[in-house]
């Protein structure tokens, strides 16, 4: 695929994508109410946007899944490694995304059998660069499937959710979690195709279909698995990104009110001197000033490093466009 720019979504690009980031199982028809359009339209401009890679569904572990069963470190790789190094820095699945930053290349590792795991994981890396500094996370409070596109009004993303009565996890299915294993199996299924008809994962699975309609219900309904839509920033105005780094008194509500920031599409808190962090889009460097004094007065940004480029995102390789060229399965 070529790098040159990639066409300007229109506005019902726009609004499809975002429906799908609200839900992304969503039925057409009821996508197409919300939109204003029949059905046949939604259809025809999500598979232009996909043949073009422009936007791919998601099947994503949430925050809180993050936070309960896997480490997360922020990687600062040199920034002179060579194309092939930064190749095969991007092809492990257990990066979950690589930007380059005026700083240098900035890996997110995962593990999720401890600490040992974590730190073995890094030390690969340095077979094929020179990593400069490693900053556990110890909340995660937004990751990038849960940025949304500012497009579809309220009352157009009511009409996204199911009527009442409609099938969604009873009060009783939240009660009971599924167990890990169980929904490491849905969101390997998934994570092909979050799309994918209860009927076809039943068969995948092995299960009735009623059973895996209830499974992927709670799973979601729980807080541990998200389905999403994310998309070629560049093509929806976003070009610029910034990553920052800040103290605050009480770390982690800071990264709470930084994963509520429109422009943040990660935010945390990690084990440092400046813990608190936010990964942040704009359509202009010249919106960070507005973007951390809405922040709070109580956080002091430490150091900012300009995101030059992303070159992975959840699961997926991406060329300097931003479109997706590859699909790299998360395994952790």
């Amino acid at each position: 695929m070529e790098t040159t720019d990639p066409r300007v979504l229109d506005e019902v690009d726009l609004a499809v994508v975002h429906a799908l980031q609200l839900d992304a199982r969503a039925p057409w028809t009821r996508i197409a109410a919300a939109i204003g359009v029949d059905a046949a339209t939604v259809v025809r401009h999500w598979s232009a946007l996909t043949d073009e890679g422009l936007a791919w569904l998601t099947a994503w572990p949430t925050a809180e899944r993050w936070a309960s069963t896997t480490d997360l470190a922020l990687v600062l790789v040199h920034p002179g490694i060579a194309p092939d190094a930064q190749a095969a820095i991007v092809r492990r699945p257990w990066v979950l995304g690589v930007d380059e930053t005026s700083a240098g290349l900035l890996v997110l590792v995962a593990a999720s059998d401890g600490l040992p795991q974590l730190g073995e994981r890094v030390r690969a890396l340095e077979a094929d660069a020179t990593v400069v500094r490693m900053d556990v996370a110890a909340t995660v409070a937004a990751e990038d499937s849960t940025w949304r596109l500012p497009v579809l009004s309220a009352a157009q993303q009511r009409l996204l959710r199911p009527a009442p009565g409609g099938t969604r996890a009873s009060a009783a299915d939240t009660a009971r979690p599924l167990k890990p294993h169980a929904v490491a199996d849905i969101a390997d299924v998934l994570e092909e195709d979050p799309r994918m008809p209860s009927a076809a994962l039943a068969a995948r699975l092995g299960v009735s279909e009623a059973t895996a309609r209830r499974a992927v219900e709670r799973a979601t309904a729980t807080g541990l698995l998200r389905f999403g839509c994310d998309l070629a920033m560049p093509a929806a105005g976003y070009r610029r990104g910034a990553v920052l780094w800040a103290r605050s008194a009480d770390p982690e509500a800071a990264a709470a009110r930084a994963a509520r920031l429109p422009e943040a599409h990660r935010a945390g808190v990690a084990v440092g001197p400046a813990p608190v962090f936010a990964c942040v889009r704009a359509r202009s460097l010249t919106a960070l000033p507005a973007i951390e004094r809405s922040w709070g007065q109580d956080v002091e940004i430490v150091d900012r490093w300009t995101v030059l480029r992303s070159v992975k995102r959840n699961g997926h390789e991406l060329d300097a466009s931003g479109r997706s060229i590859a699909r790299i399965p998360p395994r952790w």
